[in-house]
């Protein structure tokens, strides 16, 4: 299986709702995650726990999508640039923006880096108002 093959199925997985499961299937077990710049977990049991409460943190599922993605096949290395919208707590519509770079190994990320800057306040679902947070 290619290296894009795996990255078009973890996609698919964190698309359909399943991003427990696409971190259970494709992180390795001494993965390392950043967020801009900074160790935000170790581990895939820790990425799978932190998912985990992240999710039932939030009333409903986020919506997940992955706008491009790119792979070289040599270096193991990929990108996804991901939109990701939720409800917060005060039941407003927020957006993430974010770029994750990935380093493959044996089949498995071995790392993790997620770029972003910050939330994007969609407001209600009718107001049209847009902040970044």
């Amino acid at each position: 299986m290619t290296l894009r093959d795996r990255v078009s199925q973890l996609i698919s997985l964190v698309e359909g709702g399943r991003s427990v499961d696409a971190i259970d299937q494709f992180y390795a077990d001494d993965v390392v995650v950043f967020e801009n710049h900074e160790l935000a977990r170790a581990g895939r049991s820790a990425c799978m726990a932190f998912e985990r409460e992240s999710l039932a943190k939030q009333g409903e599922p986020p919506h997940s999508r992955a706008l491009s993605m790119a792979c070289d096949e040599t270096t193991g290395r990929a990108f996804v640039e991901w939109q990701i919208r939720f409800k917060g707590a005060d039941g407003r519509i927020m957006r993430i923006e974010e770029v994750a770079a990935q380093r493959w190994s044996g089949g498995r990320i071995v790392e993790e880096r997620f770029y972003y800057e910050g939330v994007i306040d969609e407001g209600d679902e009718d107001d049209g108002e847009t902040t970044l947070v």
